[in-house]
Formats: C-alpha cells, structure tokens, sequence
C-alpha cells in the first residue's frame, strides 16, 4: 500500500525526534527545527492535494460505466449502482440518488437529511447541483452554521437527535408531509430513529447501516439516547442491513439497492416506481473494505460484544 503524506509525516517526525534526542550543539538543534517546520509545511500542502485526489480514481471508473455500460441492458439492482458517482457524498451515493430519483420521480424537491455532518450528507448535492429546498440536522453546532453558509436553500439546525424529538424537528421546520428523499446517517441509534420517523413520509430514503455486522443477522445496538459512537468500540454502533430491511418493510419501504462501498443503504416507498423491484438483504449486500481488513486480522464484533457486555438488540 502506497505511503500516505499523514503516514510519511509521522515516520519523518519520528526520525527528527530521534535526531534531536542526540547529543548535538544548539546551532544543530536550531537547524533541525528550521528543516522540520520546512516539511511540515511542506507535507501540509502534499495532504491537501492528496485529500483532492483521492477520489479521482473513482470519477474516472464513474466516466468509463458511462461510456461503456447500458444501465437499460442490466439487472436491477446493477441498473442502479451502475449509475454511481460523488460530487459531494462520502462515497459514491449522488449518482444512485439521481438514478432513483430518475426512477421515482420529484413531486415536491424537498429532502431532509439527519446526521449532515460538514458536507450535507447525501442530500448536499440535491441542495447544491439542483437548487432543491431541505431540512439538514447535525449535533455539531459550529458544522451547522458553516453548513447554512454554503447551501442557501437549506434549513440548517444544530441538534441531537433522538427518538424523543426527531418528529418535532421536522414538523417545526415546515419539513412535515411528503419529501422526495430522506438521509439518515448517525452512527448509533439509525434503527430506532427510522422506527419513530412518522412526521414526513419520503419517496426514497437512505439508511446507513454496519456492515460489520454481516449480511444474515437482523440485529442493531439497543436505543440510547446519549449514544456516542466516539466512545464506543470503532464497530460497535449502528444496525445491520437486515434488520434495516425488516423494519423499513413494517414501515412500506423496499430496499433497492445498496452503495457499493458497503455504507448506503437505498430503499423506496412500495407505491413509489413499482417496476423497481425489491433486492433481497444478501444479495444487494457489501462489506466496507476496512471492515473486510478487520475480519481478515481477526476482529469479530459479536464476539467483542459479548466479551464487554455490550448489548446487541436481535429485531427478527
């Protein structure tokens, strides 16, 4: 794996560390600062082109399924992932949200997005690219009010979060009714707050889900109101893609399709594009590629809930 500049950083601090622990005269040590400062600025500037072109990998294979592939020739759910691209999603999510929403149609161009995070989430490119009015909800006060800055046709509001709550946001800020896309991302509670979700009812909604926890078990952490992923085990949070499935198919929602990358979950309202049929849990499946290293070193969240006594909740 190539060395990153975060990567080629520390090991080059390391060696200066080392290098100024050694007996030397202050003329040295003031030397080695000046060339230390030197590469971190330096490296500074690397990280920031690096952070850029990071996904241009990913735009390149996007441009190629463009100019190669018939998404009309494919089967569902491929005639949907095929059509992936980011402009501003974590990974690839815009091009499936424009491919769904291609599919279900807009009646309002209205979204809310729950856990938006700096970016706006899924919904920053409905905001951005289409002009579409939204309601993003973050408990980072400082991000929310950045995010209002950058997407003018959003309403942005600092909050945590809960079961308790999640309704009275969205009705209060005139997002109540029907909308045409939904986001949540929490990295904790998702399962319960999709469960108490009843003041807005999307078209198509995305779910992230841990797909640490594997494709055949419906299982998600118990409700918690406080739940801070930051001070839980990195893999403990969240709930599995099946259980995602059983509880959006009580609430009228089919899954579709999933994110390649193994984060996003696609679902649509059942009388919403008919002819796009539902994907079973374990076909549409993926496992995000740093969980896939975890589980070749041998990490095992079952097997880590049960040695700390962390509660997991089996919603079949």
């Amino acid at each position: 794996m190539a060395e990153t500049p975060l990567s080629l950083r520390r090991r080059l601090a390391s060696r200066v560390r080392a290098a100024l622990a050694a007996p030397a005269s202050r003329a040295q040590l003031d030397d080695v600062r000046r060339r230390l400062d030197r590469i971190e600025r330096q490296l500074e500037g690397i990280q920031k082109i690096w952070l850029r072109t990071r996904h241009v990998e990913p735009a390149v294979q996007a441009l190629l399924r463009e100019r190669y592939l018939d998404p009309a020739q494919l089967p569902y759910p491929e005639r949907l992932t095929a059509r992936r691209f980011r402009l501003g999603s974590q990974n690839q999510e815009d091009g499936l949200t424009l491919a769904l929403l291609q599919e279900a149609g807009a009646t309002c161009r209205r979204f809310v997005e729950i856990g938006a995070g700096l970016s706006g989430g899924n919904s920053g490119f409905l905001a951005r690219e289409c002009g579409w009015a939204g309601l993003m909800v973050d408990g980072h006060e400082a991000h929310m009010a950045q995010v209002g800055r950058r997407f003018p046709t959003v309403t942005a509001v600092a909050a945590w979060v809960t079961r308790e709550n999640v309704n009275a946001l969205i009705e209060s800020h005139g997002f109540g009714g029907e909308v045409d896309f939904f986001s949540l991302d929490l990295d904790g509670n998702d399962y319960w707050i999709w469960e108490a979700v009843t003041a807005c009812t999307p078209r198509v909604a995305v779910l992230e889900y841990n797909s640490m926890f594997g494709a055949e078990r419906a299982v998600t952490v118990p409700y918690d109101a406080d739940f801070d992923r930051r001070r839980q085990h990195s893999t403990y949070y969240g709930a599995s893609l099946a259980a995602l499935t059983r509880l959006s198919a009580r609430k009228g929602y089919r899954l579709v399709a999933v994110e390649p990358t193994g984060v996003n979950a696609f679902f649509l309202r059942d009388d919403v594009a008919p002819h796009v049929p539902a994907c079973e849990p374990a076909r549409a499946y993926r496992l995000l590629e740093r969980y896939d290293l975890l589980i070749q070193q041998g990490e095992d969240v079952f097997a880590y809930a049960r040695a700390h006594g962390l509660p997991l909740v089996d919603v079949q």
